[in-house]
């Protein structure tokens, strides 16, 4: 065997991080290695919502509150932790309290939709925030600080291609001449608008985010 394929042969039999998957199980997340085999990370019960970052060291995730609502823009909702903790189960860190509020775009409750930056270091979520539509907040993973990003109801960070960690996501608006419309829009991570995608981003995400 040549060196060459001595290494390739090598390095084929790393361990990868996308063989890793998250779940959960009894309120408690878990991670699968490719053998299928689960270990519980967690032991509070009130968990949900894993989202496994792209090197599969971290795992962000939602703990909720038993028997606490948030007052928001579209109704209560129930009160929300954002945590993270790392994939071998150690240090787990809380990274977004829930906060009431007279701002609608600043309450956090409901966290749903966890989505991490290409490199790992951004977690953007989405939290019911208006009457029509929710907000989408950001928080740095390596500092806990986080902020409002801008309304939406849901949203995708593309990990690849022409617009990497560009966001998709899902806006309620409304035509000048009456009615509303509910599209996906393309947005930098500065939260610069790119523009419209459409109604769905199967056709975009084919052509400028295959994976």
């Amino acid at each position: 065997m040549t060196r060459f394929f001595a290494i390739c042969l090598a390095l084929s039999l790393l361990p990868k991080a996308n063989a890793q998957k998250v779940s959960v199980k009894d309120g408690n997340i878990c991670i699968s290695n490719s053998g299928g085999e689960a270990t519980p990370l967690t032991s509070s019960g009130h968990d949900s919502e894993p989202a496994l970052s792209p090197d599969g060291k971290w795992i962000v995730f939602v703990r909720t509150i038993p028997g606490k609502t948030i007052s928001t823009g579209s109704g209560d909702s129930l009160a929300t932790e954002l945590w993270q903790i790392r994939a071998d189960g150690k240090q787990p860190t809380l990274l977004v309290k829930p906060r009431g509020g007279e701002v609608p775009k600043n309450t956090i409750a409901g966290i749903a939709n966890l989505q991490f930056s290409s490199d790992g270091r951004m977690v953007y979520f989405v939290v019911p925030a208006f009457a029509v539509t929710g907000a989408v907040h950001v928080v740095d993973t390596t500092n806990g600080k986080e902020r409002f990003f801008l309304g939406g109801g849901a949203i995708e960070v593309i990990q690849s291609g022409e617009y990497k960690d560009c966001l998709l996501v899902e806006q309620h608006r409304y035509f000048i001449g009456g009615g509303s419309y509910d599209w996906w829009w393309l947005f930098r991570s500065d939260g610069k608008e790119i523009g419209p995608v459409g109604e769905d981003t199967e056709s975009f995400k084919s052509t400028y985010a295959p994976d």
